[in-house]
């Protein structure tokens, strides 16, 4: 049993803005019951519940909300209460996105065990397809090609508290989105720039990340209150290093991998740049496999016509998106090497930490730079929407490969042989 006086509050240190304080009156007397993780002070008509975390008043009798089963020792157990509700939007996920926001979605999972996150875009997300497997014990439910609203419609209930984490960009937008999730009485922390709308007398003020997967981590380390493990990595399957075995063979010498083809016509390598590279490489004692991604560029045919000793690995080995996308994680993790364009390969890479070389023709390196510990940098002569990664002399590019063979090596060990 406790006492509260007139104008009594409670909030959770975790999330305060899930609070509601209301007037209780003359001085009335508090029950506590616990259920589970949770725990419920009624006063009168009135309860509040607290859940590590959370905080809500209910403005309605505890039983009416959440029927109990009351156990012997007193305690009680809570019949069809909400998990509270998690909503990460995007505005959509190329690979590189995608695999940006895992370390974000393993801190929440981390801390927010019992609640249920939904993922939802505007678009297309590569969450749902090349990264499913990673994606998936992360997130209890996919909503791809969404409204933020419906997405709030179909998962709301009674008593449960909603949170957005709103990894769009542009603040107008956020500032509307703000004032929309405001009246529905939900939570919401949008990205930077746009993170102060999310500002409160209790948060702990952070200086903006300038990596865009420490931006999102950075996200749910103000929502918790604290400070949660960052993890990039991805866990390679034992199929996918079995049959990247079988591509390598019996070759032990050092192994690179190329990458350039892009869905941007600007941001693809050529047959000339791909065909050089590899021929340098193989003279100098390296194996060399060419990997064919989705979109335009350099094609099995036209590399082999210019470098016959070039193997390339691509659709015609029959595997689907999925497992194609752990072929590349097992190869990545025995590779000396990857070199290519900055883009989603690149991040790829760095999940399993292949030193890596990348081209880059304007994306702003400070926030896309692959999280791999070794990483060469080479710049297009030009910026912009008028720069072409294919104008990027072949010599600046062997000579950062070079460099980055020379003085560097994996930080761990190549996975057993099986």
């Amino acid at each position: 049993m406790a006492r509260r006086s007139k104008g009594f509050s409670a909030c959770s240190g975790a999330s305060p803005d899930h609070c509601r304080g209301f007037d209780a009156g003359p001085t009335r007397r508090a029950t506590a019951i616990s259920v589970g993780a949770a725990r419920f002070i009624t006063f009168g008509a009135y309860s509040l519940w607290i859940k590590p975390g959370f905080a809500v008043f209910l403005h309605k009798p505890l039983e009416a909300c959440c029927p109990l089963e009351i156990r012997p020792n007193g305690s009680a157990l809570a019949m069809n209460l909400p998990a509270p509700l998690l909503i990460f939007y995007v505005r959509n996920d190329a690979l590189g996105d995608g695999l940006l926001r895992i370390p974000a979605l393993r801190a929440a999972r981390t801390a927010f065990p019992q609640s249920r996150i939904v993922y939802g875009s505007m678009h297309r997300s590569s969450l749902t397809g090349v990264l499913r497997r990673h994606a998936a014990p992360l997130v209890d439910d996919f909503r791809t090609i969404v409204p933020l609203s419906t997405i709030l419609a179909e998962f709301a209930r009674p008593g449960r508290p909603m949170t957005v984490v709103d990894f769009r960009t542009g603040v107008p937008a956020l500032i509307v989105a703000k004032l929309q999730l405001l009246a529905r009485g939900v939570r919401y922390e949008p990205n930077f720039a746009g993170h102060l709308l999310s500002s409160h007398w209790r948060a702990r003020w952070t200086l903006r990340p300038e990596h865009n997967a420490w931006r999102y981590h950075r996200l749910i380390e103000r929502l918790a209150g604290r400070h949660l493990p960052f993890d990039h990595r991805l866990e390679v399957s034992q199929a996918a290093r079995v049959l990247a075995g079988q591509i390598r063979g019996a070759d032990r010498r050092p192994l690179i991998l190329l990458g350039g083809n892009s869905k941007g016509s600007n941001k693809m390598m050529s047959d000339a740049q791909v065909a050089a590279m590899a021929t340098n490489l193989i003279e100098a004692g390296y194996q060399v496999l060419y990997l064919v991604t989705p979109g335009n560029g350099p094609t099995p045919q036209s590399l082999a016509a210019r470098e016959s000793r070039l193997v390339t690995i691509g659709p015609d080995l029959g595997l689907d998106v999925e497992a194609f996308g752990d072929l590349l994680l097992a190869l990545g993790e025995i590779a000396d090497a990857y070199v290519g364009m900055e883009g989603g390969l690149g991040h790829l890479f760095a999940t399993v930490m292949t030193p890596t070389v990348i081209i880059n023709h304007g994306a702003n390196i400070e926030r896309w730079r692959p999280l791999s510990n070794r990483v060469e940098v080479v710049t297009a002569p030009r910026r912009g929407r008028s720069a072409n990664i294919s104008d990027t002399p072949v010599e600046a590019i062997l000579e950062a490969t070079h460099r980055l063979l020379a003085t560097s090596r994996r930080d761990h060990p190549e996975p057993a042989a099986h």
